[in-house]
């Protein structure tokens, strides 16, 4: 119950997750304090020409466009450089605090000026700026120097220069002015946000390799490891914190690059094994193939290539995933328990990729939800894997303990077969070594006959051997049934040589294992431990709670047989004899039938056995189904007589 309650848990926090996700991705702008230059108010010129830089150029004549945007949706032809202009009212001349100018995500080259003056290049201060550096894509944060910003009129300029395919221009906010502390502290809010979903991807992957390692059957583990881990990976080259550890962007995105190119496969592959489904054909060919594309990559080092060329590759993505959500659909039709957690994951994973390639190709405008969508999918899936494992445990478990029950079993057949048939099989081969020597026809014959006796009384004793054990080890009934009783046991009594008295309600009905109630009665009207009991007589009743009594009334000429009897039916050691065992068999029916045993010794004269069966006249009842059966291995015993020649 525990493990459970733990991996309930484990699902709240990630279903708390997808809503908090979305609620930070909402909150998460940056508080442009100063003054918002988002929207629209935008103008645009797609020539190039060095007074679009200067503050008395006047701009009103061109195009108008909203900002954050991809400006491939306003010209898709366009390739190269192209003007964006901005004027702005500002109440303030002096401030305090030290100002920043953000730009959002730029694709590709920037050149920034404000009021006349450059402040920025490629994400970088003019001075600081090496030749042909690039930094598509990241974060842009400028310093605005002291004095630059007037009151009044003032005037932001942007040169960008790009020949990606799908993207150009300033494709996501925040764009605005603020102080340089809330901007950088933004930024490095963003980057510790996103290495806190890393470190939780990378170490997720590591406990399932740990996993697999210790379980080398669970394929999916693995499978879900490298897809995690690589994803992590993928992540962190998009990081600002990326460049704690180099300064080569392009490396970075080369590597970004490979990972996009080959996650699908690592995904699709985890997909497979954990639903278990074979291979599609021709699927190593698309691991090689998409190999071969980073060799590619290597060859042709120019990212405006990787880019364009992934933006077209990219609609495999979506194949994928449809088929993937194919397939779930399919199997939560079967009513797999993993497919229904699999497709609420599944969904919402869809749902953010779709909208990340719109938000990045500038369709619409919003916060990504991607990393809250991935994190949500990879904690219901490892809630799914770890809920399998559990239930795969539990079945181990359940089956290690019916072995455990049927090892127990046999030990006590065998157990059983040495302490009751042993006295037997010496003394068949006692009387067979002394037929050797032996010439007499008839004492043969009687030897033979000795010993045919002496395996059918085996035969008995296993039958009985095995119907204790198969009786131990059942939980309850079979089947029930609704019958008249009157009817059954005068059935069963008329094949008995017993008289007996049925004080019970014709109409009586009875709700019970008829086969159990049915092998009582018979094993107790022919318990061999009677043999010396003179007289037994058997009374049938019901009481006020409509219980049925079967009660036996044992009587012998010899008081010492009737008192000897009691005692060793209250002092029988199952597996000593032959009658213990067969008594044995007596009380596990009783409590299968949810009886009760009652024994009195009257004046030292009888034995009075007294049988409550709670078999309430359920004339209504459902027949009920046992929860648990325990299947017996059929154990064959064949004795044959041995021959003899004369």
């Amino acid at each position: 119950m525990k493990i459970y309650i733990n991996h309930l848990r484990l699902l709240l926090l990630a279903a708390s997750l997808f809503f908090l996700g979305n609620c930070y991705s909402a909150s998460e702008e940056l508080s442009t304090e100063i003054i918002n230059l988002a929207e629209s108010e935008w103008q645009i010129d797609f020539e190039d020409k060095t007074e679009y830089a200067s503050f008395e150029f006047p701009h009103q004549s061109w195009q108008t466009i909203e900002i954050p945007g991809n400006l491939r949706n306003v010209d898709s032809t366009h390739r190269g450089i192209f003007w964006m202009r901005k004027s702005f009212e500002l109440d303030a001349e002096n401030f305090t605090s030290a100002l920043a100018l953000t730009l959002g995500r730029v694709y590709d080259r920037d050149e920034v000026y404000l009021n006349g003056k450059i402040i920025g290049i490629n994400g970088k201060s003019p001075e600081d700026i090496h030749q042909n550096e690039v930094a598509f894509g990241r974060l842009r944060i400028y310093s605005i120097p002291p004095g630059l910003l007037r009151k009044g009129n003032n005037l932001l300029a942007v040169k960008i220069n790009s020949n990606f395919r799908a993207y150009a221009g300033i494709v996501s906010g925040p764009i605005g002015i603020a102080t340089l502390e809330s901007a950088t502290s933004y930024m490095i809010q963003n980057s510790v946000d996103d290495v806190i979903f890393e470190a939780v991807y990378l170490f997720i992957g590591v406990f399932f390799i740990i996993s697999f390692m210790k379980m080398k059957e669970m394929k999916e583990y693995l499978a879900f490891s490298i897809f995690i881990i690589s994803f992590s990976i993928f992540q962190f080259t998009r990081n600002e914190f990326r460049f704690e550890f180099s300064n080569h962007f392009l490396v970075f995105k080369y590597l970004e690059s490979a990972l996009i190119l080959n996650m699908p496969f690592f995904y699709i592959h985890f997909f497979q094994s954990f639903f278990q489904l074979p291979k599609v054909k021709f699927q190593n060919y698309y691991f090689l193939l998409n190999l071969g594309f980073c060799i590619l990559f290597l060859a042709i080092p120019n990212y405006v290539f990787w880019s364009n060329f992934i933006n077209l590759w990219i609609i495999n993505i979506l194949l994928i995933l449809a088929y993937s959500l194919y397939i779930t659909i399919q199997k939560v039709k079967e009513k797999d328990r993993d497919a229904i957690i699999y497709g609420i994951a599944l969904i919402y994973f869809i749902y953010s990729v779709i909208k990340e390639i719109f938000l990045q190709r500038g369709y619409i405008q919003g916060q990504s939800s991607i990393e809250a969508s991935v994190l949500f999918y990879i904690l219901l899936v490892t809630v799914a894997l770890r809920l399998r494992f559990i239930f795969l445990k539990i079945k181990i478990q359940n089956r290690f303990e019916q072995l455990k029950e049927i090892d127990e079993l046999r030990e006590k057949i065998f157990l059983y077969m040495d302490r009751i048939l042993s006295p037997s099989i010496d003394e068949s081969i006692l009387t067979t070594r002394a037929l050797k020597n032996n010439n007499n026809p008839q004492a043969i014959k009687d030897s033979i006959t000795k010993i045919q006796v002496i395996y059918d009384e085996m035969q008995y004793s296993l039958d009985d051997i095995l119907e204790l054990s198969r009786l131990e080890v059942m939980s309850e009934p079979l089947s029930k049934e609704t019958v008249d009783f009157v009817d059954f046991i005068r059935t069963i009594l008329a094949m008995a040589n017993v008289t007996y008295t049925i004080k019970v309600d014709e109409k009586f009905q009875i709700h019970n294992s008829l086969d159990l109630i049915n092998s009582l009665i018979i094993r107790l009207i022919d318990f061999t431990g009677f043999k010396d009991i003179s007289s037994i007589d058997l009374i049938v009743t019901s009481d006020l709670k409509n219980h049925l009594h079967f009660r036996f009334m044992l009587y012998s000429l010899d008081h010492k047989k009737t008192q000897k009897l009691y005692k060793q039916l209250n002092d029988f050691t199952v597996g000593g004899n032959i009658h213990s065992v067969r008594w044995a068999i007596i009380k596990e029916i009783l409590r299968l039938l949810d009886g009760h045993l009652e024994m009195k010794l009257i004046n030292k004269k009888y034995v009075r056995i007294d049988f409550e069966l709670q078999a309430l006249p359920l004339e209504h009842e459902k027949v009920e189904k046992p929860k648990f059966e325990l299947k017996i291995p059929k154990i064959k015993f064949n004795f044959k007589l041995p021959t003899f020649k004369k």
